[in-house]
């Protein structure tokens, strides 16, 4: 009986020492992955993905866009910002309807701001594409813990190799049913 109840003994520290060895090789490798996470997370304003191929023109091109499309919110320029937003209707691109036009001017009048930014530029493929912009709504006094910064979504798209601005939303989405009409009209 005796070493029968010692070879169980050993086979149970071998099992003990193999799973203690496993864990901490999880723990190990899990850790590596957060720390290359995090040091690659500041890094990441523009993200592609590599099935894909996009330059830096094409970058250059959407973060000229963008840019152009801050300073006129900057300036309260809501009208001209606006003009630069488009949406695909089947195979062709267009500008949006006055009355689209306005629904998009009264939706960035409600979140102006007084400084906005690019937090991230995401490539998927031609009509798939994220620019997320972040807005600071007001000057906040140290100390004070209101919130004071939103973040909104574009969606750029390159169309016969050329980039436009379209928001994310079902008026300027690809999807073919859509089209240049107010929702629910």
């Amino acid at each position: 009986m005796l070493p029968l109840l010692d070879k169980i003994t050993r086979v149970m520290k071998k099992v003990t020492f193999s799973l203690m060895l496993g864990l901490a090789l999880v723990m190990t490798w899990s850790c590596t992955e957060k720390k290359q996470q995090d040091s690659t997370e500041g890094n990441n304003l523009i993200i592609t993905d590599p099935e894909y191929t996009f330059t830096k023109a094409d970058t250059s091109e959407v973060m000229d866009l963008a840019n152009q499309f801050i300073v006129r919110m900057k300036n309260h320029d809501v009208r001209s910002a606006v003009e630069m937003i488009y949406f695909l209707d089947g195979d062709s691109i267009k500008p949006l309807s006055p009355l689209n036009q306005q629904r998009q001017a009264r939706a960035l009048v409600a979140i102006a701001g007084i400084d906005y930014e690019v937090d991230r530029l995401v490539f998927l493929n031609d009509k798939r594409n994220e620019l997320k912009l972040s807005v600071t709504l007001f000057e906040k006094p140290e100390g004070d813990k209101r919130p004071n910064k939103t973040s909104f979504y574009m969606k750029p798209v390159r169309f016969e190799g050329k980039w436009y601005l379209t928001t994310k939303d079902n008026i300027t989405d690809t999807n073919s049913r859509e089209r240049n009409e107010p929702v629910g009209e």
